[in-house]
């Protein structure tokens, strides 16, 4: 179970939808969700490093 949410965090990653995904999770508070979800938010990073790479 516990992989399979991970799996879930990574593949919803930066989505906007922090509130869907705190139900989903049926976390209390959107906090929780944030800090969790944190691990899996790698858009702006991957958009970096593919402007460094790919120039």
């Amino acid at each position: 179970m516990h992989i399979a949410r991970h799996t879930f965090g990574n593949i919803f990653g930066d989505k906007d939808y922090i509130q869907m995904l705190q139900k989903l999770y049926r976390h209390s508070s959107v906090t929780t969700t944030i800090t969790y979800q944190a691990n899996f938010m790698k858009k702006k990073t991957d958009t970096a490093l593919d402007k460094v790479f790919n120039f």
